[in-house]
């Protein structure tokens, strides 16, 4: 079955609420269960679906420009082919820099020279689920490509919840590594999972392009 990725987030995206299912965290074995049977289909996948698709063999491709990576980060595993090229010029007039945006015409190429399989499982991300990914989904689509899944709330979602070593963020200033000895499958905190202090991800600001 093939993906028609032009429907919108709200409307692809079921809550949790609206179905009366309890909310799963990643690594639940029925969250894993429910991924391996609802995706591609389903369409979008929150952060907690996106992180068990990777252990599901799909890989994060990240399709913000380069520039906006270099200044903000990415997750280090995803694969990066930018949908549009970026520049930082100075604005004589206004004083100020500005981030200039122009299409990349060769993003299809560089995604099928990278993935020339169209079975590829490719998970879509941008900044913050709308600002590229929607358009990178239909130029994929229209390609060809058949297993594809948009990620609400992008990398900046991401970032909030997982760490670079893909440990879950805690609002109390810690991770949570659910692999640590002593730890559970879950990680769940009173369980007795490994934890580490880190910065706290509160007073983190997604900055605009």
């Amino acid at each position: 079955m093939r993906l028609a990725p032009v429907r919108r987030p709200t409307v692809a995206m079921r809550s949790y609420e609206e179905e009366g299912m309890r909310y799963m965290e990643y690594p639940d074995e029925e969250l894993a269960a429910m991924c391996a049977e609802e995706f591609p289909e389903k369409g979008i996948a929150n952060v907690e679906e996106a992180r068990t698709l990777l252990d599901q063999g799909w890989t994060y491709l990240d399709v913000r420009p380069t520039l906006e990576i270099e200044e903000v980060g990415k997750y280090r595993g995803a694969v990066s082919i930018p949908i549009k090229n970026m520049e930082k010029k100075f604005n004589t007039e206004t004083r100020e820099k500005e981030y200039i945006k122009t299409p990349n015409d060769k993003f299809v190429e560089m995604v099928q020279k990278k993935f020339p399989d169209t079975q590829a499982k490719l998970m879509i991300g941008c900044s913050d689920g709308t600002a590229y990914s929607m358009d990178a989904l239909i130029a994929l689509d229209e390609a060809g490509y058949e297993n594809l899944v948009g990620m609400k709330g992008g990398y900046y979602r991401w970032f909030r919840t997982f760490d670079n070593n893909l440990r879950r963020r805690r609002g109390d200033g810690y991770t949570e590594d659910h692999m640590a000895e002593g730890g559970d499958s879950c990680g769940i905190h009173s369980s007795g999972a490994g934890f580490e202090r880190v910065d706290k991800i509160e007073y983190w600001v997604p900055p605009k392009f």
